[in-house]
């Protein structure tokens, strides 16, 4: 088992195989000398602990029907989107998307993406077939087409998967992939100017916010790039625990990504002392990988909570994405 597998299984720590596909990433029955003794036990204390809200989730959908009331709407979002409800929640908003263009896509950007199409979750029983991963392949072909400044960034490859296994029907997935894409294709042309821009962004709101982060990076001369790039360019996928993920992506889909921003700096917020106290680069990087797998990271309701409490809004983060693309 790697990191990557371990962070993928969202079902009942008894069960072989989650919803979407994914395998336990563990036997049943670990020596408490392996070395993911520890990983095993804290997703079984909080599978334990989380069982209970999911059940209490559903019921109150399942009674009060959100979502014809907005208000009440964003609340229930907030609060967790039963499984049996993402993907109309996910689909509610997104537009077919439209006339085919005219513009074909290159061969090189056609072979980038069928090589990265077998490492795209391997641990996920889904996607090991031709088939499967051929379906990958055209929604990440017709994104190719629909945005063609990007082509194909790798990273996408993970997201188009996890979007198809949710959603179960290939051209809604091309829809909404190319609905959620598309005002963010300057994170993943070759430049990646968008994501620079919103690096700093991130900077900005963490001077305001949680200034030890940026001293620590001053003193160490790290750039938010290569901290948390990946953060926002895989949308906290193969970063953070897949039930998490699909919290934050509740929020995301349905309110925008202020939500990558909040969740960012309330991890960062949570991990402040640990990052102020690393003497270097190599300790920096060390403790910001270790924020994933944390126990704060896998206790996704309380993080979204929390992160609601972050007073950041999407036009704070607009204005400052204006205030700073002349620099990109």
């Amino acid at each position: 088992m790697n990191e990557q597998c371990a962070l993928h299984f969202t079902g009942p720590p008894g069960s072989e195989v989650d919803d979407l596909g994914f395998r336990r990433p563990w036997d049943v029955k670990l020596d408490e000398n392996s070395t993911y003794f520890k990983a095993a036990n804290a997703y079984s204390e909080f599978w334990t602990q989380y069982l209970p809200t999911l059940v209490r989730r559903r019921k109150r959908w399942e009674k009060v029907d959100p979502r014809t009331h907005p208000l009440l709407m964003q609340r229930f979002i907030h609060k967790g989107v039963p499984s049996t409800f993402r993907k109309e929640i996910w689909l509610r908003n997104c537009p077919p998307r439209g006339e085919i263009p005219s513009t074909s896509v290159p061969n090189l950007v056609a072979e980038e993406i069928r090589l990265d199409l077998p490492r795209t979750f391997p641990d996920n029983i889904r996607l090991r077939n031709t088939k499967a991963q051929n379906t990958v392949g055209r929604i990440l072909y017709e994104l190719a087409r629909f945005v063609p400044s990007i082509g194909y960034c790798q990273g996408l490859n993970f997201i188009a998967a996890l979007l198809w296994l949710l959603l179960e029907n290939e051209e809604r997935t091309k829809d909404l992939l190319i609905f959620l894409i598309k005002p963010r294709s300057s994170w993943y042309g070759m430049d990646m100017s968008g994501l620079r821009r919103d690096m700093r962004v991130l900077y900005e709101l963490l001077r305001q916010e949680v200034p030890v982060i940026c001293s620590t990076l001053v003193r160490l001369d790290v750039g938010l790039d290569l901290l948390l790039g990946k953060w926002f360019l895989c949308w906290f996928l193969e970063v953070l625990p897949m039930e998490t993920v699909l919290r934050i992506w509740d929020c995301f889909i349905y309110e925008g990504d202020v939500w990558f921003f909040r969740v960012a700096i309330r991890l960062l917020r949570i991990n402040s002392i640990k990052i102020a106290a690393c003497k270097t680069m190599d300790q920096l990087l060390t403790t910001i990988q270790s924020i994933g797998p944390s126990k704060p990271s896998l206790k996704c309701h309380l993080l979204i909570q929390n992160a609601m409490s972050e007073k950041i809004t999407q036009d704070q983060v607009d204005a400052l994405r204006d205030r700073f693309s002349k620099e990109f």
